[in-house]
């Protein structure tokens, strides 16, 4: 009798002790704060892979819902070659904007090198978002020349070239020379392709180091047009 007694006895202590312990948490508001720290730690998580205006920009894009209420899903661009940030602010209920209001790694300036590698020069690097070809910058070998040729941009495909652009250039060249091309193209955007600069006088191209294309950006805005902004990550109007 005394046996069972104390076993109830010790039941009661331990369901009371379990009570106060439940209240403990309760008024310490300890589950809400577990909660908020395991989200904290996930956000980290998901920032250090993704990036904070980097990469797929998750730290911003999560820093931006919280902030503003979309009606309607934004349309996101990036000018890094990644696959889409769409899913970071997603709502299945949603439609999608038809313009892009949100553009991550931009970059007011674009521009396509193209390095030396013998007889061509092979573009290093992509460009997106571009619908317009400023200037052709070339890099000399410390040494000015005169070039009274033609130049060729193509792309390779099913093994065959494609002419992209073509120009003659007559005038002297010197180190950083620009010339202007002032071209409406779209051409130029690509995630994977590679493009080639030749000129037709292979002797020319031993006396430069690297050719630059220079684009102006399909999307320009002002500074009035920003809403929201993180380094280079703009949400505009």
């Amino acid at each position: 009798m005394r046996k069972k007694n104390k076993i109830k006895l010790n039941i009661n202590l331990n369901l009371i002790i379990i009570f106060l312990l439940i209240i403990f948490l309760i008024k310490s508001d300890f589950f809400r704060k577990l909660y908020f720290l395991n989200q904290d730690a996930y956000t980290q998580r998901m920032i250090s892979k993704y990036g904070y205006c980097t990469k797929e920009s998750y730290g911003f894009l999560v820093d931006l819902k919280k902030k503003y209420k979309f009606d309607l899903n934004p349309k996101i661009v990036n000018y890094d070659v990644l696959p889409s940030s769409n899913w970071i602010i997603y709502n299945s209920s949603q439609d999608f904007e038809k313009k892009p209001r949100i553009f991550l790694n931009y970059q007011k300036e674009l521009s396509l090198i193209f390095n030396n590698s013998e007889k061509n020069f092979k573009s290093e690097g992509h460009v997106q978002n571009t619908n317009f070809l400023k200037s052709i910058t070339f890099i000399t070998k410390n040494e000015n020349f005169y070039i009274n040729d033609n130049i060729k941009i193509y792309k390779i495909f099913n093994g065959k070239k494609k002419l992209i652009f073509k120009k003659h250039v007559n005038e002297n060249i010197e180190n950083q020379k620009k010339i202007y091309v002032n071209l409406k193209t779209e051409k130029f955007n690509s995630r994977w392709e590679k493009f080639y600069f030749e000129l037709e006088n292979s002797n020319h191209s031993n006396k430069i180091d690297k050719v630059i294309l220079n684009f102006r950006n399909k999307y320009q805005f002002s500074d009035e047009d920003v809403l929201f902004s993180k380094k280079n990550c703009f949400y505009i109007k």
